[in-house]
């Protein structure tokens, strides 16, 4: 699902780049460790923030990661162009990886799957890219926020068969992950690191 005006607004302001860089890579990082030296996806990339969290706070060596909306996969080329040599950049969908079985070595989710109508889908196919031993995180919205009636005016979300923390990791472990950690924020936001074994 392509997010709203006022949303992409939000995605692109400089101030959700310092949360997701200095507070949401920060509980990843404490949940689940780096990713040094890794081959990794991002799944959702906007414009290309995460990815250069992941090559800086994370360590990886390489990334992939593609978005929805091809403006945002034109502005994350822009931005990580000195980067070209690391970072591999397409247009695509989450319940749709163009990658082959037990390609990553972790792969991360900076808040997309609730944006997802199908999510369960989207998690079997996170988990057949990942490498057997392979690390899944995630920062995710939770169902008490995607209804709240002020977000609901202005965001576009899909309503039903939302998540709450319990709901997720029982949709992780349900699709085969091992859950090693998870956290929660004011009912309303949550980390997952979660293992393919």
């Amino acid at each position: 699902m392509l997010l709203n005006r006022f949303e992409k607004a939000m995605m692109l302001n400089p101030v959700r780049a310092l949360i997701q860089r200095h507070y949401e890579a920060a509980v990843l990082e404490k949940l689940g460790g780096r990713a040094r030296g890794q081959r990794v996806l991002e799944v959702g990339c906007g414009s290309g923030r995460g990815v250069q969290v992941l090559l800086e706070r994370f360590g990886a060596s390489e990334v992939d990661a593609f978005d929805l909306d091809p403006h945002m996969v034109t502005l994350a080329r822009r931005r990580l162009a000195p980067e070209r040599d690391r970072v591999h950049l397409w247009q695509g969908s989450v319940t749709e990886i163009r990658a082959g079985d037990a390609s990553y070595d972790a792969v991360f989710d900076f808040g997309i799957l609730h944006h997802v109508p199908d999510y369960r889908r989207a998690l079997s196919e996170i988990f057949r890219v990942l490498r057997p031993g392979g690390r899944f995180f995630a920062e995710e919205v939770l169902e008490r926020f995607i209804v709240h009636p002020v977000w609901r005016t202005l965001l576009d979300h899909p309503q039903r068969d939302r998540f709450d923390r319990t709901g997720f990791v029982a949709a992780l472990e349900s699709t085969g992950f091992v859950v090693r950690a998870s956290q929660e924020l004011l009912g309303a936001f949550a980390w997952f690191v979660a293992d393919k074994p």
